[in-house]
């Protein structure tokens, strides 16, 4: 069982990101849908990594979008 959330960029993109309740080895899962995924000891430190983690995927999709528009 996972609390899921929305994630807004700069430009007004949305990702998501859920984060798992404590597991048996006493971590927390998180994954985003853009496929990446980790563990973190705490749920705070779960959210922080998966928007990080988001933050950084979305700001490079954007990247290659502006590319392609100027080519």
């Amino acid at each position: 069982m996972g609390q899921s959330f929305t994630f807004i960029d700069v430009a007004g993109h949305q990702a998501q990101y859920t984060v798992h309740e404590q597991d048996r080895h006493n971590e927390f899962y998180w994954s985003t849908d853009h496929g990446d995924h980790g563990t973190a000891p705490s749920y705070a430190q779960a959210q922080d990594r998966a928007r990080t983690v988001l933050k950084a995927s979305m700001a490079a999709r954007r990247r290659s979008e502006h590319e392609r528009a100027y080519r």
